[in-house]
């Protein structure tokens, strides 16, 4: 003995044909029948064998760093009993008659045989292997007994291997080791717990396989010649495709430092040799289900994010129905998901075409409305000039229209460089207080809205005695002047209309207030068919005192206003639906619900008289569902008219 090498080699190189011997005996057994002198001497077998791993860990232990010759002289000679007993029963199993015809038990015996002889004999230090890599022994032990290079296999099944009763296989495993009986033993205890097992003689040989197959676990050998365990780790959780693959390292070297260092290059598990079967079922099979729940996980992501996709498209209007029939196979929340966002995106584009179709009908209206007659810039009797500078700051363009409150002009800020819409009090009300107040009100009401079918307000302000409100500027006509030069409009450009004006009520009511003036006069529609509502001067907070109205004093138009407006009651958001269903009633028939010769005589129709007819009564080209929608909410109570701006939103849907 010229050398001794360190106590891991030594430990290493002592276990390592120890897991060949107990791995054979106990797969010898596990297939023996009612044989009782084989199993004897197969029990025997794996007794001395756990004398001999006793023997090594208490002299060789993890902690300790030298040992000297004579220890180690010690050390191999008390292995040699426990040596001779397995020799002896191997031997005689050799020439028992009953197993002399089954080549494989023959097999096997003969390999528990040479790694029981290799017990004493005494590796050689790591500086004499030219095999070693890193300084690591290598596991072959003395020569003669060294890794076959026999490339990837998938070795089975053999007798060995899966019989007709053994289980499915449970997953793909690849087992690495540069030594042939260590891969033999693995590879068939796999196979008989129903894994589909390959194997590769060395790490460079197991990345070629990794890169060009899919397996669920790899069992991995840490001293190798070629490439040892440690880098070949670091490269399999370096590759984004390989990293979730479970790695469970499997070596004789059984130090706390071999341990923690593989722990942390990223593996699931190690396992010390000689293995424990029980434990390398269980520690497989927890790596495999980890793998599932991995894979799983991925798969979920994955289809979480087609469903992103899917909202992303609705959004762009570029979804395709059916997009998620995958998804939807799945029998989970996400399946359900996936059906229910398919059914409502597809019924979400089926509406947003149909109301395409009716916004496209209501330009046809405008553009024939504009051909019929052009809309007129200017009126008679303006309070202010065009080309007239007003406030300082605006440019009069033209007067745009005539209110109950006053005039509309088209302005341009010269400040902003913008144009503008100015609403200015008439004259002959700035002495009321009460009136300049509600025109106030009016401002810091408008300002809480905002929504694309709501006119925007600017500002407030008095000059030269005269009060105004700047708004945002739309060019485009009227509801009211397209019906007069249309007559009536058509079911799907009234729907259009109604769309939007529910949309900027829904917007209104949300911040608590009432528009109390709807009618076509305040309905600006552009060339586009953008609806957009005016005049909210006659608004005010819902559920909120004021003392600003006058006693006795109508506001809105009367023709469209509810019951409990024209008495002076409390309104709320139903009064503004009755507002619309006279809106739309005019736009279907281009005639109002209630006509008389003189304002009393309306008021007293309002209250007490139902419609002279539906609307289907007069045009049977109404659709009838419309029509009666359009009578609900003439209802002169509110309690019978529907309830709110997104109800009636959801019942316009529905018609189409």
């Amino acid at each position: 003995m010229t050398a001794i090498p360190s106590l891991s080699e030594l430990r290493h190189e002592l276990r390592t044909p120890v897991n060949h011997i107990t791995g054979y005996a106990e797969m010898l057994l596990e297939d023996l029948g009612d044989q009782q002198e084989p199993r004897e001497a197969l029990e025997a077998t794996l007794q001395a064998a756990r004398t001999v791993l006793s023997l090594i860990n208490n002299t060789l232990t993890p902690t300790r760093e030298t040992i000297t010759g004579a220890e180690l002289e010690g050390l191999l000679q008390s292995l040699e009993e426990p040596q001779g007993h397995i020799v002896a029963a191997m031997t005689a199993l050799l020439n028992v008659d009953v197993v002399e015809a089954d080549a494989g038990f023959t097999s096997d015996v003969t390999k528990i045989l040479k790694a029981t002889r290799r017990l004493t004999q005494l590796p050689k230090p790591a500086e004499e292997d030219a095999g070693a890599s890193d300084g690591a022994p290598r596991e072959g032990g003395p020569a003669g007994d060294g890794p076959t290079q026999d490339g990837p296999t998938q070795e089975g099944p053999t007798a060995d291997g899966p019989t007709a009763d053994a289980p499915t296989m449970a997953g793909r495993v690849l087992v690495v080791d540069d030594i042939e009986e260590n891969r033999d033993v693995l590879r068939r205890r796999l196979e008989r717990e129903g894994f589909a097992v390959e194997t590769a003689p060395g790490g460079l040989m197991a990345l070629a396989q990794l890169a060009s197959g899919s397996f669920d676990l790899v069992l991995l050998d840490v001293l190798m010649p070629d490439m040892n365990g440690y880098d070949v780790l670091e490269r399999i959780k370096g590759d984004p495709q390989l990293r979730d693959v479970p790695v469970i390292m499997i070596s004789a070297l059984d130090d706390l430092a071999s341990i923690v260092r593989c722990i942390e290059l990223g593996a699931t598990d190690y396992l010390p040799k000689p293995f424990d079967p029980v434990l390398l079922r269980a520690r497989v099979g927890a790596c495999l289900e980890q793998k599932r729940l991995r894979d799983a996980e991925k798969d979920y992501l994955r289809e979480v994010n087609r469903v992103v996709a899917a909202a992303a498209a609705v959004e762009a209007s570029t979804y395709t129905a059916g997009a998620l029939a995958e998804v939807s196979l799945r029998d989970d929340e996400l399946g359900q998901l996936a059906r229910v966002f398919d059914r409502m995106a597809t019924r979400v584009q089926a509406r947003e075409e149909r109301f395409r179709q009716q916004v496209s009908d209501l330009q046809g209206e405008i553009a024939a409305a504009r051909g019929a007659e052009p809309l007129q810039d200017t009126l008679d009797g303006s309070a202010l000039e065009t080309g007239q500078r007003f406030a300082d700051r605006y440019e009069v363009l033209a007067t745009i229209g005539e209110g109950g409150m006053g005039m509309v002009y088209h302005a341009r800020d010269e400040e902003l460089g913008e144009e503008v819409a100015i609403k200015t009090l008439r004259p002959e009300l700035v002495a009321d207080p009460t009136l300049v107040e509600r025109f106030k009100t009016e401002t810091r009401l408008a300002r809480k809205i905002t929504h694309r079918n709501v006119v925007r307000t600017h500002d407030f302000g008095e000059w030269g005695g005269v009060y105004f409100l700047t708004m945002e500027y739309v060019e485009g006509i009227t509801v009211r002047e397209l019906i007069d030069q249309r007559g009536r409009l058509t079911a799907p450009a009234t729907l259009a209309i109604a769309h939007q004006l529910v949309a900027s009520l829904t917007a209104a009511h949300d911040v608590g207030v009432i528009h109390r003036d709807i009618k076509p006069q305040n309905l600006l529609l552009d060339e586009e068919g953008v609806l957009k509502v005016m005049d909210f001067g006659v608004a005010r907070l819902a559920e909120r005192p004021t003392n600003i109205t006058e006693a006795g004093l109508i506001l809105g138009t009367p023709s469209y206003m509810p019951p409990e407006q024209l008495l002076g009651a409390e309104v709320d958001g139903r009064s503004d639906l009755y507002a619309v269903g006279v809106v739309l009633y005019e736009c279907l028939t281009g005639v109002l619900p209630f006509n008389a010769q003189s304002q009393v005589s309306l008021i007293a129709k309002v209250l007490s008289e139902k419609p002279s007819a539906p609307p289907v009564a007069l045009h049977d080209d109404i659709p009838p569902a419309f029509s009666s929608l359009i009578m609900k909410l003439l209802a002169k109570s509110a309690e019978d008219r529907i309830q709110s701006a997104p109800e009636l939103s959801a019942q316009l849907t529905a018609l189409g």
